[in-house]
């Protein structure tokens, strides 16, 4: 008995999968506008690359892994347009090394305490609104690596090949995310 192949249908992809790929868009990103070109994008190359659908996956496999290669390029030109510049957080050159080679902070960069009690869950959802707020004003690039990474718990070796960055890119752009969350939570959260 054959196999069936599957065969796609374009005139169905917007109301079958444009939920689900936008969904997944703004897993990847907090911009609105950006997931939804994300998923314009998507569906763009499925209608220009039809002839290249072998039929082994299924329609929605084949364009969530459209959309992921969007989203990667996406990152992928932005890194290299990272350019590195001297910015300060508190008075402290980024140039210094804050973090040991495993990422954590060097004992002499640690962030003072904070003198909270994390059991409290007022405090805990407080915390979580503000990081939240500042995770949104890092540049789209560290954004992503920080949500994979720390949120999502992702190994490093996957984050980078899903964001296509070199494993040095990954750790300049993760110190410098590091200080800038450092920097606003102690300037909008502590301090308030």
């Amino acid at each position: 008995m054959a196999e069936t192949k599957n065969v796609l249908q374009p005139q169905n992809w917007i109301k079958d999968f444009g939920d689900d790929l936008f969904a997944y868009a703004m897993r990847k990103t907090s911009n609105t506008q950006l997931a939804e070109d994300w998923v314009q994008e998507t569906f763009l190359a499925g209608l220009k690359s039809q002839n290249n659908f072998k039929g082994d996956s299924t329609e929605k496999t084949w364009l969530l892994a459209i959309l992921k290669f969007k989203i990667a390029d996406y990152y992928r030109k932005s890194s290299t347009k990272y350019e590195l510049r001297s910015l300060q957080f508190n008075g402290v050159e980024n140039s210094t090394n804050h973090f040991a080679d495993d990422g954590d902070w060097k004992q002499e960069s640690q962030p003072k305490d904070w003198g909270i009690d994390y059991s409290k869950a007022v405090e805990n959802k407080e915390l979580a609104h503000a990081l939240n707020q500042c995770i949104d004003k890092l540049q789209e690039n560290q954004k992503q690596l920080i949500l994979l990474k720390l949120v999502e718990e992702q190994e490093t070796e996957i984050v980078c090949k899903e964001l296509n960055i070199t494993a040095t890119n990954y750790w300049v752009i993760i110190h410098r995310a590091k200080l800038q969350l450092r920097a606003c939570l102690e300037k909008n959260w502590i301090n308030t």
